[in-house]
């Protein structure tokens, strides 16, 4: 059983006892995407039956378990119906989908053609309508699928090679002198000799010396500008004889002059430069003293002692003979791999196709027998011609080259599957 079943039984003392069912089914989307709802079923959906009795303590433990067991019974065989009326639901909406890409990559082929140059009016409605139509004959525009055919390519597996190896060399011990201690060469060294001798060193090297002279400076008595000749003015007719302008005062009638003040001085004492400063060079000589100082004689000078070599004999490992390189040739390997190649496009054609009249719930179950016989239909043998017997008839013509497209069966369809129509 596809649905989870959940029984709930309540109990309610003497009066009686409540047996709640809910029914859990998944239920699939015909898309591709799955998801789970839950349905409660409620009389068919969800179905709750409710018992009463004269007392819960008086119902017989057997009685009780049968009553039990008749309700689990007829919920499976309700919640069977359920699942297969979804099965059938989601058969059918796959089928409509498959016959919807089925025309849409009909209708994408037919854009695709591309158009030829100068077509006459006459092949264009010649197109439109089955050439060479027969009276009482059916007939469907209909995919014929491209055509391939196998070729055999030689495909290289393992490319041609070349190992190598090496033989190892082969080794003698033989004696030989070796130098245990190279000869060498060694430097001694021959320290100087000293003397003593003496020598006049100068102490202080001859210079100049600069001395200074101060200034002379004496004082000397000058007379200087104490207030400078200025002009007033003046009231009085006296001084009309020196005034440089006269006016009259209109107010009181006295006369104003312009009399000129001789300037003033006076006498100062200051104290100004007679002989400036100035520097006088004096001349002082080297001056020396004798030291004793302890110079070289003879100079430190080295001599070169050669040391000769020192040898030993041993036993060495000589090379016999040499490692070497042997190759070893492999010879390629390759596979005959068949491999499809198109040798005509997919096109659009006017196929006869068994009319509707022929189509009797008879033919159409003989129809389904046929296919479900060569694997391609799973739904029930009803003699209804639904989109599930439709996608088994386009999913056996593309799967054995024969045309595809078309909502009714082609009559090379019928005769490829064994279909005698009546």
């Amino acid at each position: 059983m596809s649905g989870l079943l959940m029984f709930k039984v309540l109990y309610c003392g003497q009066v009686g006892f409540l047996i709640h069912m809910d029914v859990l089914t998944p239920v699939s989307n015909p898309s591709e995407n799955t998801m789970m709802m839950k349905k409660p079923v409620f009389a068919g959906a969800l179905l709750s039956t409710v018992f009463v009795l004269a007392g819960c303590q008086t119902i017989p433990q057997s009685e009780h378990d049968q009553v039990v067991m008749q309700q689990q019974k007829e919920f499976e065989k309700e919640i069977s119906k359920k699942d297969q009326a979804h099965a059938l639901q989601q058969q059918d909406l796959e089928a409509q989908l498959a016959e919807l890409k089925m025309q849409k990559q009909a209708a994408e082929l037919q854009a695709a053609q591309p158009a030829t140059a100068q077509v006459s009016n006459a092949s264009v409605e010649s197109s439109l309508f089955p050439p060479n139509a027969e009276l009482g004959h059916c007939y469907s525009r209909v995919l014929i699928p491209a055509s391939y055919k196998t070729i055999t390519d030689k495909v290289l597996v393992t490319p041609a090679s070349e190992q190598v190896t090496i033989a190892p060399a082969k080794y003698k011990k033989v004696a030989q002198r070796v130098v245990v201690n190279a000869a060498y060469e060694r430097l001694e060294i021959i320290p100087a000799t000293y003397k003593t001798v003496n020598e006049k060193v100068m102490t202080s090297a001859a210079h100049t010396h600069l001395e200074t002279v101060p200034a002379i400076y004496e004082t000397v008595v000058e007379k200087v500008l104490d207030k400078p000749a200025h002009t007033v003015w003046k009231r009085g007719a006296g001084f009309q004889s020196s005034a440089l302008e006269t006016k009259i005062d209109n107010g009181t009638g006295e006369i104003m002059c312009l009399v000129e003040v001789p300037a003033s001085y006076r006498t100062i004492t200051k104290k100004v430069l007679k002989t400036p400063a100035r520097a006088v060079e004096e001349h002082h000589p080297a001056e020396y003293t004798t030291v004793a100082k302890r110079v070289v004689d003879q100079p430190s000078a080295t001599r070169t002692i050669t040391v000769p070599a020192e040898y030993e004999t041993v036993m060495v490992r000589q090379i016999e003979t040499p490692e070497r390189e042997v190759r070893t040739q492999t010879p390629a390997v390759y596979n005959d791999v068949a491999r499809s190649e198109k040798t005509s496009e997919a096109s659009l054609t006017w196929e006869e196709v068994l009319c509707e009249d022929n189509m009797t719930p008879q033919t159409i179950t003989q129809l389904q027998r046929l296919l479900k016989t060569a694997g391609n239909y799973a739904g029930p043998i009803d003699g209804v011609y639904g989109p599930m017997t439709e996608r088994a008839v386009n999913g056996y013509a593309e799967h054995n080259g024969l045309p595809t497209g078309s909502r009714l069966v082609s009559l090379k369809t019928a005769e490829h599957i064994g279909l005698k129509a009546n």
